[in-house]
């Protein structure tokens, strides 16, 4: 069994789809049509930037998706794949793939989603922060302890073991930088995340209402295979089940080692990875049922 799995925002870099681009005009003209009601040209966006640009998320996140969907059509493994699921933005990419969202919709609706956030938080004023080699336990913990106090802190994404990211203000940030210095996590590395909002936290409650109005005006049709929900990291394909998630995902934890961890003790150790670079492989490596996998391939 196979599982087909897309990345989120952060893999977007210019050039990403000129292989692709390059040597298939039918795909060229399928992206071309389904990209006709945004407001910028996104292939030329991708090809040539500007990178400032193509960093933002209103434009990263169609350029994503486009470029994970181009991937997985060019590679015809339609046939083969018994379940997907996406990271945060890539849950619109496995819903493309599985037909339940038309491909010109879902990139409509990314490009809303992040206009969406990039609008709901002040630049500047929040952010996110990775945490390494610190246990879930004690990520729990700081985050309790951090919001006993008058900052709010929120587990924005469970990615793998020992890797989690949180997301708040700036003075959150700073709170839980204080926090593992003060409690001699000698071993926790920590690094900001270079995305221009935050994601996945209370900071965009505004945005998930208007998204929520929005989601309700797009068809959703039964997936011809399972989805894996970010909130629910177990399959489903039940409509209004799918719709609610990508409402609620906004500002929930995405639980994305949850779900790798689903696909293993559910005997899915072929996974593959339908988007730029190899971030969504690198982080099925951390999961220790599935580090003596030979099963793993981009």
């Amino acid at each position: 069994m196979k599982a087909l799995l897309f990345p989120g925002q952060g893999v977007q870099k210019i050039g990403m789809l000129d292989e692709i681009i390059n040597s298939n005009k039918e795909l060229v003209d399928y992206l071309s049509s389904a990209s006709k009601n945004l407001d910028f040209d996104l292939i030329e966006l991708i090809s040539s930037g500007p990178e400032e640009k193509l960093n933002l998320t209103e434009f990263a996140q169609p350029a994503i998706l486009a470029t994970s969907i181009a991937i997985a059509k060019i590679k015809n493994i339609n046939s083969e794949i018994s379940v997907t699921a996406g990271l945060s933005l890539g849950e619109y990419s496995a819903l493309v793939f599985a037909n339940c969202l038309e491909f010109s919709d879902a990139l409509k609706l990314v490009n809303v989603r992040g206009q969406l956030m990039q609008s709901a938080v002040p630049e500047g004023t929040a952010g996110m922060l990775v945490l390494l080699n610190m246990e879930l336990a004690d990520v729990y913990k700081m985050i309790e302890k951090v919001n006993s106090s008058e900052e709010e802190i929120n587990f924005s994404t469970d990615n793998a073991e020992g890797v989690s990211v949180l997301a708040g203000k700036n003075s959150s940030i700073d709170a839980c930088k204080k926090y593992i210095e003060d409690n001699d996590f000698r071993r926790v590395k920590t690094q900001m995340v270079q995305m221009s909002v935050p994601s996945h936290c209370s900071l965009l409650s505004e945005a998930q209402k208007e998204l929520e109005n929005l989601l309700n005006t797009v068809e959703f049709k039964v997936p011809e295979i399972p989805i894996i929900p970010n909130v629910l990291a177990k399959p489903t394909s039940d409509v209004d089940e799918i719709k609610n998630s990508l409402i609620t995902q906004l500002t929930n934890t995405v639980r994305w080692r949850e779900t790798l961890k689903y696909l293993s003790e559910n005997k899915i150790h072929h996974i593959i990875d339908a988007g730029p670079g190899k971030t969504i492989l690198n982080m099925a490596r951390k999961l220790k049922e599935l580090e003596k996998s030979s099963l793993l391939e981009l």
